[in-house]
């Protein structure tokens, strides 16, 4: 019964994809929306589907929606290139286009180099899904160049998808913090999900480690994981929203629009702050700082001191009153106030140690080990496996991770250059600010967390830096009234 019912939701799902499928056709650029609304309820979905029995076909069908859809927007872009060229219309290729397509290059290189080459002991799982992780960079980089938003409506549209989908995700995650025991998440096939992706956890009853924040006194207290079941995943999506949601409220749209925004990116501070994420409550204060800095608003400034206050709260007293359990996952409850934070944090240890060994790891092979070393999936790791910097420079060796990383900078400066010459005009520099903010505050995330990993981020922030420098080339050669106006001509590289 359960079966029948996980391949209704399937093909029901699969119904869903081509009206995904329609919608690139008609509007390509809303498609950045479904995508990173559709990886905020992924992993729960594809968890019931795994818990239901579902046949195994129609779960990895599910499973491939991302890759299939990013697959045929890749197939429209190739037409609106093919088109623009015949109209004369092809652009030259910018700086930051030449070191993506040197990525994209290198990126297979490493991939079909065998692993005795490199001295690598990866799986082709493993190298598989580390060169996918590391190719989406260039695909979605020139999907943004090419499929631009034509107006400000489409905009909007994909700003009500994104936020929209992670306020759902903090709702979701409130009820199930608050009002779902723990234990419950074992009867929903978290553990069955996890060993389908190809992980192994070591946490109370084989849950994920990051579902609990250990405290110094042996407490485990519960983070939010919601449908994204990861707090990470919930935190670092959030730092690319954020700068989203200032940029609408700052720019020309009606006051009811500016609340609703208001109100869903208070939903997305929260579940920043429920999720325990201390790195990324530090970024966030950071971004409404730089925010302030680059739009001089009163309202964005008195942001900075909310945060500051929001992520005292998430770290000290909510704490200690947060949903807690042991490692039999049955609850507990505190009288003493405890800090999430310590001298002895065991977690900012680990990270210490990680980080020193990969860094180890990429000085002893300076021509890299090969796509996937990093990759923790499907069997022992390889090569690096905490940054997602220093994994770079160890799958891709030294020429790789410069590559990358002159890569992330020239989009930030992009960013930078388009705010300045764009600034206060329309929707057009929601786009350039999630990338030069959200690109600022995830430099500590990429130092300490294997972050491209989180697709949500990747899809959003590359994506972002396609569309910046296409409006940045429009821009300088146009104006900025002439680049951010209703319609404009196919320019693509």
């Amino acid at each position: 019964m359960t079966e029948a019912l996980g391949a209704v939701l399937a093909i029901a799902l699969i119904g869903l994809l081509l009206l995904a499928f329609w919608l690139a056709w008609r509007r390509p650029f809303v498609s950045l929306g479904v995508l990173v609304a559709g990886m905020a309820f992924h992993s729960f979905v594809l968890m019931i589907l795994i818990r239901l029995g579902t046949p195994y076909v129609l779960v990895r069908v599910f499973q491939a929606w991302k890759e299939v859809l990013l697959a045929w927007l890749a197939l429209i872009a190739l037409r609106w290139v093919w088109q623009a060229r015949r109209n004369g219309f092809l652009a030259s290729l910018i700086p930051s286009d030449w070191l993506a397509l040197a990525f994209a290059l290198i990126a297979i290189v490493y991939f079909v180099l065998p692993s005795s080459v490199l001295h690598s002991d990866a799986t082709f799982s493993q190298r598989l899904v580390g060169f996918r992780i590391l190719i989406l960079i260039p695909l979605l980089y020139f999907l943004g160049r090419t499929l631009t938003a034509e107006n400000d409506h489409q905009r909007l549209t994909v700003v009500w998808l994104c936020l929209g989908a992670a306020a759902a995700v903090t709702l979701f995650g409130i009820f199930e913090l608050f009002f779902v025991p723990t234990r419950t998440w074992l009867d929903w096939g978290v553990n069955q999900y996890t060993s389908f992706l190809g992980f192994t956890y070591h946490g109370p009853s084989g849950l994920p480690e990051n579902f609990f924040l250990g405290l110094p006194d042996g407490t485990l207290v519960r983070r939010m994981v919601s449908t994204y079941i990861s707090p990470l995943g919930i935190a670092y999506t959030a730092l690319v929203l954020f700068p989203m949601a200032v940029a609408v409220m700052d720019r020309r749209v009606p006051q009811r629009i500016a609340r609703w925004i208001a109100v869903l990116t208070v939903l997305l501070i929260l579940g920043v702050a429920l999720s325990i994420t201390r790195l990324a409550l530090f970024c966030l204060v950071g971004e409404a700082l730089v925010l302030w800095l680059l739009l001089r608003r009163a309202w964005i400034a008195g942001l900075v001191p909310v945060l500051i206050a929001g992520a005292v709260i998430a770290l000290w007293p909510y704490t200690s009153i947060a949903p807690a359990v042991d490692n039999n996952l049955a609850p507990i409850h505190r009288g003493a106030l405890v800090l999430a934070i310590s001298s002895h944090d065991s977690s900012a240890n680990e990270h210490y140690t990680y980080l020193i060994s990969d860094l180890k790891v990429d000085l002893q092979h300076p021509l890299g080990l090969g796509t996937g070393a990093s990759t923790i999936r499907y069997g022992k790791l390889v090569g690096t496996g905490e940054s997602a910097v220093l994994g770079m420079f160890g799958d891709l060796g030294l020429l790789g991770g410069a590559v990358y990383l002159a890569l992330y900078l020239m989009v930030l400066w992009l960013g930078w250059r388009t705010l300045r010459m764009t600034r206060r005009v329309s929707l057009g520099e929601v786009l350039p600010l999630v990338v030069l903010v959200g690109g600022l505050g995830l430099i500590p995330i990429t130092m300490t967390s294997d972050l491209w990993g989180d697709l949500s981020v990747t899809f959003l922030f590359w994506w972002a830096a396609g569309a910046t420098a296409t409006l940045s080339t429009r821009v300088a050669r146009t104006g900025a009234r002439g680049a951010l106006g209703q319609k404009t001509a196919p320019s693509v590289p």
